[in-house]
């Protein structure tokens, strides 16, 4: 359990990285990104929104390209 917690932490944090945000302790990532929802929806990734914001949630399932693949999406 904590190297699943550990490798949800790295890929979250490695998306908070991408988009300019602080590390955190949590796998689940919630960023203003304006239009990322959408962007996403059209790559076929799909992601929630909730309050007006962009939520993520990395688990054992994901690995580093799929953080990258979001990134590519989110941030063009």
């Amino acid at each position: 359990i904590p190297a699943i917690h550990a490798h949800n932490l790295a890929l979250a944090n490695r998306f908070r990285a991408g988009i300019g945000l602080e590390p955190s302790s949590s796998a689940i990532v919630c960023a203003d990104l304006p239009g990322a929802a959408e962007r996403l929806q059209r790559a076929g990734i799909i992601a929630a929104v909730r309050g007006g914001l962009l939520r993520t949630s990395w688990h054992v399932y994901n690995d580093e390209s799929d953080v990258d693949e979001v990134l590519d999406v989110v941030t063009q």
